[in-house]
């Protein structure tokens, strides 16, 4: 079984600084995040499964996601966390053989979102904190809440109760999706002892603001993707609009 990372990963979202994560769909995309210096790596379900022709949502088989993680990993020598949606598992002994696929290919961490609700969504995260245990092994657990992103009634109260009941449970980071508010984040992040995720939207893309609210990690989700494949529509555009293909070696 290959080495995980779990201890670097997890003293990274208690360092004094927040972890700033850029998120990859491919190997090529992760290796240029190393490259650049990030200790570590996450993945993009969307991103995946848009650059393979998928809509986002699960609809990608585990197979092939397993499969570009396999490659990241294989090429890559830092931390890698994957978003791994609502685990791609109806039943809990599926989950756990996806559990059990993620580390042996070395993944430190996952993402697994509750838009199930939080009951089903606590069946799942006590079912792979158990499994960990069990069988001595460590990944860590990002928990998001989508209280925010899914517009649901009351939700900053409803993200800090489950916030609570997730860190009962054991998650080990809190991942709230579709905040955009200084205020409302602050609030989130005093009212858990668990390192809190955000997306660095553009109405917060200061790395600093965040970190002054007490957000521990910020991740790009499918941002960085987008803006890749947006500058490569137009560049091709421009090739055919000045019928030159100059601008692939400026």
């Amino acid at each position: 079984m290959k080495h995980t990372h779990f201890d670097t990963f997890y003293q990274l979202h208690h360092q004094s600084k927040p972890l700033l994560l850029a998120n990859a769909w491919n190997v090529k995309s992760a290796l240029a995040i190393e490259n650049a210096g990030y200790e570590a790596i996450a993945t993009s379900s969307g991103a995946i499964a848009d650059s393979l022709g998928y809509k986002d949502g699960e609809v990608i088989p585990f197979s092939e996601l397993l499969y570009i993680v396999k490659r990241i990993s294989a090429c890559t020598t830092i931390p890698l966390s994957v978003d791994l949606e609502r685990g791609y598992a109806k039943d809990m002994d599926t989950l756990q053989d996806n559990i059990q696929h993620l580390i042996d290919l070395g993944v430190a961490g996952i993402n697994i979102e509750d838009a199930e609700g939080e009951e089903t969504y606590l069946e799942k995260l006590i079912c792979i904190k158990n499994y960990l245990q069990k069988s001595g092994q460590r990944l860590f657990l990002n928990a998001r809440i989508d209280a925010f992103l899914l517009k649901l009634p009351a939700p900053l109260e409803t993200t800090l109760k489950r916030a609570k009941l997730y860190q009962d449970a054991g998650a080990d980071g809190l991942f709230v999706t579709g905040v955009q508010d200084t205020n409302i984040i602050k609030k989130i992040c005093s009212a858990t002892i668990l390192p809190v995720n955000v997306v660095g939207v553009a109405a917060l893309s200061s790395i600093a603001t965040l970190a002054d609210c007490g957000v521990r990690r910020i991740s790009m989700a499918g941002l960085l993707y987008r803006a890749t494949y947006t500058r490569m529509g137009n560049m091709v555009k421009e090739i055919v609009k000045d019928q030159s293909l100059t601008s692939l070696h400026a």
